[in-house]
């Protein structure tokens, strides 16, 4: 009987060091939550990200992870597939903030961003996105970073160097009907490309058009547009719906330039549609488009991981984890979110980061360089103006 109990009694303590084990082992975790698409219309998109974040939490634990008040932490990114609409964005960032207890929220989409805006402060958390919209900044929301460019600062230079482009190759581009994708983002990147575009001399903006990115038949928008004769056609979102509608409009005879937002990078669209169907594609870019050797080792690095062709919002998920580890490290602390934030402008400066992201502002902006891209036979070079 008096072994029976030390047997009982062994176990127990058996049961008690296990969870005392994996407590400590849990503790020792900083969760990053990361909404993201990884289904319907956006998942290319929406995966894509999720790589770049998976590679950089991979790089950093391998180094040992970061150190916080004298503890060493290792990253976990925590996905919720947000399916590329707002509903879901808004469950997966409630799910994320009370369940996992995350101070931290990633997302490459505005449709994300905003609908989680609304309660990011009450819950806690640290909102990061690729939002490109200017309004991202400008609610007063004290607990948001940007880790791209705002149109507000880069629509007239970008503008200017794609007409630089079209001058230099000789091309008469001076009307352009555009596809307004139905987001906040979709919306104030149209308006901002409009408003620089009509100022160059001679050229307008013949048509608009509305239309939803989990959409497959855009031929409605493009029979409204296409017999306003424009020689260009702008599109605003990512590249699973642009590869359509750039698709239908060539069925359709339209035999002009696609210009398309920083939302689709050349690499997907090559994937998704013959050379001929994208030659002369006018993209947005940062310096994903650059023969930067930190940019060139990471698309191999990628490659090999993968097996895919990484895109631009793979660099950026890829560098937005590694400056937010920094920040965290600074920051003395995994659990407040407004010391994180804090600690994120110096984080950047001392962070080098492939896109050439500096000056995080109070309100959450930062500079970021833009260049233009040009698709030829599948391949991407970049535009910069320089002589």
């Amino acid at each position: 009987m008096a072994k029976l109990k030390q047997a009982a009694a062994a176990l127990c303590l058996g049961v008690f060091a296990l969870f005392a084990l994996h407590a400590v082992a849990r503790a020792d975790v900083f969760p990053v939550g990361i909404v993201t698409p990884l289904s319907g219309g956006g998942a290319d998109y929406g995966i894509a990200f999720q790589n770049g974040v998976k590679m950089a939490a991979e790089e950093i634990n391998k180094a040992g992870g970061i150190s916080v008040a004298g503890r060493t932490y290792t990253i976990e990114p925590v996905f919720c597939d947000d399916e590329f609409k707002p509903d879901k964005a808004v469950n997966c960032g409630k799910e994320l903030a009370a369940q996992r207890k995350v101070r931290v929220i990633m997302t490459p989409s505005s449709l994300a961003a905003f609908p989680m805006m609304g309660f990011n402060q009450q819950q806690g958390f640290m909102l990061m996105a690729t939002s490109q919209t200017p309004k991202f900044t400008t609610l007063g929301n004290k607990l948001v970073v940007r880790f791209t460019n705002n149109t507000d600062r880069t629509m007239e230079p970008w503008v200017n160097l794609v007409n630089a482009y079209f001058q230099k190759e000789g091309k008469a581009v001076k009307k352009v009907a555009i596809m307004v994708v139905n987001t906040e983002l979709g919306k104030s990147w149209a308006d901002n490309f409009a408003r620089y575009w009509a100022k160059l001399p001679g050229a307008s903006v013949v048509g608009k058009a509305s239309y939803d990115a989990n959409d497959t038949d855009f031929y409605p928008q493009l029979s409204t547009l296409l017999p306003n004769e424009p020689d260009a056609l702008v599109l605003t979102t990512v590249c699973q719906p642009s590869a359509i509608v750039i698709k239908q409009a060539r069925e359709l005879g339209f035999k002009g330039p696609i210009i398309n937002s920083a939302a689709c990078s050349g690499e997907e669209l090559a994937k998704l549609l013959p050379a001929e169907q994208t030659n002369g594609t006018i993209l947005e870019l940062s310096g994903w488009g650059a023969d930067d050797p930190a940019i060139t080792a990471f698309k191999k690095a990628y490659q090999d991981k993968f097996n895919l062709t990484p895109q631009q919002i793979s660099g950026l998920g890829y560098d937005g984890l590694r400056w937010l580890a920094r920040a965290v490290s600074d920051a003395g602390s995994v659990d407040d979110a407004t010391k994180i934030r804090a600690a994120m402008p110096a984080a950047l400066a001392a962070t080098k980061t492939m896109f050439s992201m500096s000056n995080l502002d109070q309100a959450g902006d930062i500079d970021m360089p833009v260049l233009v891209g040009i698709m030829s036979n599948g391949k991407v070079t970049a535009f910069s103006g320089a002589k």
